[in-house]
């Protein structure tokens, strides 16, 4: 799908698979994963400039605004548009294969459930490793392949889906990169009214549905 597609239809679940998961994408505004992806970034950076690829509605770059000189890019003008809402951080429409910034510009990057959309994945993460600086820290949030081609089979999958590669497959990807790898597990978020799960684990990986890792330039 091209950078068209990921509009008010995408993020209100009537063209993705938010709707049998979260509903809409707003409903993660009240996921615990955001406070919990902001701990972990600070064992290994605990300050400077973050910029969070692929950013949607800004909810972590808020959240992470208070620790970081926090930015945002993302390629959906209805996102960008919509992040006024929940964030007072920079926000900014751009592709995530060109990114706007000169070279080692943060000292952490992240990109959470978006990789797994780009076609050109080599652009975009050659251009990622360039803005970040020496001893940068990169951080993916990524769909668990081995729990959602099970959902894919029963027709609830994602087709805007290009890049479904397992834990071992994206650790190779990094590492021939130059990155290495700190930190890897596998999480598991919800919130439904009051009530907040999650669920983070280094020894049964496979069994989460999202991957968490960590790598440093």
């Amino acid at each position: 799908m091209d950078k068209n597609s990921y509009d008010e239809a995408y993020f209100e679940g009537r063209k993705s698979n938010y709707w049998w998961t979260v509903g809409c994408y707003e409903n993660f505004r009240n996921f615990p994963h955001w406070k919990e992806m902001l701990k972990l970034i600070r064992k290994y950076k605990n300050e400077g400039r973050l910029l969070d690829v692929g950013c949607a509605y800004g909810l972590f770059v808020a959240t992470a605004s208070q620790r970081y000189e926090s930015y945002g890019i993302d390629i959906s003008r209805f996102a960008v548009k919509k992040s006024k809402k929940y964030c007072r951080g920079t926000i900014a429409r751009a592709a995530a294969k060109t990114l706007p910034f000169k070279d080692e510009t943060f000292e952490v990057v992240t990109v959470v459930d978006t990789l797994e959309h780009i076609s050109h994945l080599n652009e975009c993460l050659r251009d990622i490793v360039r803005i970040l600086k020496k001893n940068g820290i990169l951080f993916l949030q990524l769909p668990n392949p081995l729990v959602w081609h099970l959902f894919g089979h029963l027709g609830l999958g994602d087709e805007t889906h290009s890049n479904d590669f397992n834990l071992q497959q994206w650790k190779a990807i990094l590492t021939k990169l130059g990155l290495k790898i700190r930190a890897c597990s596998g999480m598991i978020a919800y919130a439904f009214r009051g009530i907040r799960i999650f669920a983070q684990s280094k020894r049964v990986i496979s069994l989460f549905p999202e991957l968490w890792l960590v790598a440093m330039k």
